[in-house]
């Protein structure tokens, strides 16, 4: 860790040399003469502006000379003497600028940095401009789901937003899948120990979604990368949002956003809470297989999921000066996650008929405290698209656990059953921490207008502790034990250390992306507690190249086919050999488990009509070694000195896992008032696995549907449908039956400039979502039905605030607005 950390303090500091020495292209200013360059941008978009009227004042305000910006909003004097003067900027819809330059015979090169200009309020007041960031976005290598624009997730979480996402899949557990395979997920483009469920909808900005991510990101994750982009305002003076919810099942939710921008900071807070309620119920049966008879086992659950949680964020923007920006953040999080479950097991005879039940409740207590904190640092050059950031995130976690399992038999009688089952009492707590850095350095250096150089730095630790202490209840003396095949306590610690670099090129209409990222990982884990045992792999350097190819034709449209090989790394509690227990089911991790590795192959064609409808449509190929998959078996396991008769399961590399499919993605803008996006993903899958001889393989055809519709009514008035419909999955034992749901939304805009929102939705409109699969076994076969969340109406109110005032905290009658804007230039007067 410490030759990584040298070795990025050291290209930082060459490149930040480099940045203060870099001379612009062009001539050189001589002795006696000067050079004047900058760029300009407009303020709100951030956007160059091409063919603004530049002109060079003497101070008796007579022109020295003059030019129009080029296309990439840059200008630049050449060759004048040596003096004091003033820039002049000014173009139609535009405040005029006046921002002073003085080369000098120390300083003959003056850059004059970039220069916003803000929109023309009064000359545009006559003008009605009509226009509004749609829901979704699409481009050929990422597409962008614009969350502001989501009604149904309102007063939700991460997990609730992510349903919403074309070609995104969520399950009842909140496992998130794309095109039918696990991706990794970032928060602001890096890693967190955040989960889905603490992270509120209303601190999300977007998602991005990209399914085949070049060299230049993590090559973690079979099917790509979701990057959840939080809220950070950017508006010049005060502005910001407050807001407040309920649902009919006696959820609550509420948070306030602020942002303060004036000169040369940006500050801004935010702060949300959550307190949700979801029932819960769940039944597996199962059909037990004898050498001699058949018997039943049906276990019951029922109860209700509470997640409590508070987060909170604050930082600030320094702009420094034009050309460099320090970031400061700091998010914590805090709450609850507990749940309250009823349960009851019937025995059963081969005939079905019951023979005995037993009744108990299965509790667990989860709280969590989240620290992330923040550090980044921007600097353009002179150059346009040349540039260099830095950024270092440290999370830390702290979480703390209890837990209260109880099962007692009966006969048909009512009688209690001791013998030759006891009662099962358990109570357990437990604690642990995770600490996750990662330092990283990016660099981007244009050759021509058409090429381009990246390169970049990577290194990310991970380490977490963790014990849980079980007790069990023995009989007859009734004394509760420590139970060992419950408890644990575990360490486990990972690096993985990456670089890469990225050639980008085009001629004509031709584009394409060459790139090789190199990644070495590092983890071990020990077991504290029974039978201890450790591990520690060490993986050299894997080489993950991408390719990328682009052909994009008249008439808008576009061709490209890439190539990335992947990696899905065991997370830590895939290997955490530790038992989660509950009636008749198990589970466990795997500490020989392997990391799989995928070559993913994708070709799509991107087709933009009349700017009214968009069509992008994906064929794509994985192939993956060593897949990650779960693997069911009936064993005996002995808890606090008692035999129980689980299944268990545990992940296991498979040998390959095949798939292959197409997506298509259609936005329409049908009318000015209606937009509707519909995707479509098919694919088919084989895997091929073995486990102690037995032949797991199995394979099936797939097809996954979204649909989400935004219409625009009288009134102020916005409604928005979406549905969804997942067919059958396979599994290497077993399948999961089809799955739909259908949500939806409406909302009133109130106030002068719409500034007070009130929003109305309903999810699961026919209380359909659910989890139904089948698993068998040498020795059972069993269906598993569980349903968490179920029809609920959500009443939200959003109001926001601001004034967009750049002289906030100047004092009146200081200067003339004109000689304001002379001496803070435009450049940083936000």
């Amino acid at each position: 860790m410490g030759k990584i950390v040298s070795l990025i303090t050291g290209w930082l500091l060459l490149f930040c040399i480099s940045a203060v020495a870099q001379q612009p292209e062009g001539k050189a200013a001589s002795a006696s003469t000067g050079v004047i360059y900058g760029k300009l941008l407009d303020a709100q978009t951030g956007k160059p502006i091409e063919y603004a009227s530049v002109a060079l004042l003497r101070p008796d305000s007579s022109v020295q000379t003059g030019m129009l910006s080029k296309t990439n909003g840059d200008f630049r004097f050449e060759n004048i003497p040596l003096n004091k003067y003033i820039l002049k900027i000014n173009f139609i819809g535009y405040e005029t600028i006046y921002k002073p330059a003085a080369p000098s015979a120390k300083s003959g090169t003056i850059d004059v940095g970039n220069i916003k200009l803000k929109a023309n309020v009064k000359s545009l007041a006559a003008v009605n401009v009509v226009g509004e960031k749609p829901a979704f976005t699409m481009a050929i290598d990422k597409r962008v789901f614009n969350v502001e624009k989501n009604l149904a997730s309102i007063g939700g979480t991460a997990t609730d937003v992510l349903k919403q996402v074309p070609s995104v899949n969520v399950d009842i557990d909140g496992n998130v899948t794309v095109r039918n395979g696990a991706p990794t997920i970032f928060i602001d483009g890096r890693p967190s120990t955040l989960t889905l469920d603490q992270i509120p909808a209303d601190a999300i900005q977007n998602i991005e979604v990209v399914t085949n991510p070049s060299a230049k990101y993590d090559a973690e994750g079979m099917s790509g990368i979701l990057n959840i982009v939080l809220k950070k305002n950017k508006k010049a003076g005060i502005n910001g949002s407050v807001n407040a919810g309920a649902t009919s099942l006696g959820s609550t939710n509420g948070g306030i956003d602020f942002n303060l921008r004036q000169e040369k900071f940006n500050f801004f807070i935010n702060y949300n809470f959550r307190n949700r309620k979801s029932p819960m119920t769940s039944r597996l049966f199962r059909k037990n297989l004898g050498a001699d008879t058949t018997t039943y086992t049906e276990q019951l659950e029922d109860g209700d999921f509470y997640r409590k949680f508070q987060t909170g964020r604050i930082g600030f923007d320094w702009f420094i000066d034009n050309r460099n920006t320090i970031t400061i953040s700091e998010n914590i999080t805090g709450g609850n996650f507990n749940r309250y479950n009823n349960q009851t097991v019937n025995e059963l005879n081969d005939h079905q008929q019951k023979v005995r039940y037993g009744n108990g409740v299965n509790n667990t207590l989860n709280g969590f405290r989240n620290y992330t904190t923040q550090l980044g640092y921007k600097h353009t050059f002179a150059k346009e698209g040349e540039e260099l950031t830095a950024d270092f995130t440290y999370n830390y976690a702290t979480g703390d656990n209890s837990s209260n399992y109880s099962l007692q038999y009966f006969d048909l009688s009512g009688q209690p059953v001791y013998d030759p089952e006891k009662p099962e009492l358990r109570y357990g707590s437990g604690e642990g921490t995770t600490k996750y850095m990662t330092a990283q350095v990016d660099y981007v250096k244009p050759l021509t207008e058409k090429s381009k150089v990246e390169m970049g730095l990577r290194s990310n630790t991970r380490k977490f502790d963790n014990f849980t202490n079980t007790y069990g209840q023995n009989y007859p003396s009734g004394d509760f034990t420590l139970d060992t095949a419950l408890s644990n306590s575990y360490h486990y610690q990972e690096q993985i250390n990456a670089g890469y670099v990225s050639y980008t090129g085009a001629k004509d209409n031709f584009g394409y992306q060459v790139g090789l990222r190199a990644e070495q990982s590092n983890y071990d884990g020990e077991t504290r507690l029974g039978k201890k045992s450790s591990y520690k792999i060490s993986y050299p350097i894997s080489l993950f190249p991408s390719i990328f190819l682009s052909q994009k034709f008249k008439g808008d449209h576009e061709l490209q086919l890439n190539y990335s090989r992947r990696i899905r790394r065991p997370w830590f509690r895939d290997l955490l050999p530790n038992i989660d227990y509950s009636g008749q089911t198990a589970s466990t991790g795997n500490p020989q488990l392997k990391p799989e590795f995928t070559n993913s192959f994708e070709l799509s064609y991107l087709k933009d009509i009349a700017h009214k409808h968009n069509l992008l449509v994906s064929l794509y190929y994985r192939n993956t070694n060593n897949a990650i998959t779960d693997f069911y078996v009936d064993t005996t396991l002995n808890l606090n000195g008692q035999d129980q008769h689980v299944l268990l399961s545990y992940p296991i590399n498979a040998s390959t896992r095949n798939s292959y499919g197409a997506e298509f993605t259609v936005r329409s803008q049908l009318t000015k008032i209606w937009d509707l996006t519909t995707n479509v993903n098919i694919a088919q899958t084989k895997i091929d696995a073995t486990s102690n001889g037995n032949n797991l393989s199995n394979q099936g055809f797939i097809w996954f549907g979204k649909l989400n519709s935004n219409t625009k009514l009288p009134w102020n008035l916005s409604l928005q449908v979406s549905a969804e419909y997942e067919s059958k999955q396979i599994m290497p034992q077993g399948e999961r039956e089809p799955n739909w749901s259908a949500d939806a939304a409406i909302k009133k805009d109130l106030l002068k400039n719409k500034a007070l929102s009130i929003s109305l939705g309903i999810n699961d409109i026919f209380n359909t979502d659910r989890n139904l699969a089948y698993t068998s076994t040498s020795f059972s076969e069993q269906e598993n039905y569980r349903k968490r969340a179920t029809r609920e109406l959500r009443l939200n109110a959003t109001w926001r605030f601001g004034k967009m005032d750049t002289h906030l905290f100047k004092r009146k009658n200081n200067k003339p607005k004109e000689n304001d804007n002379a001496e803070m230039g435009g450049g940083d007067n936000f």
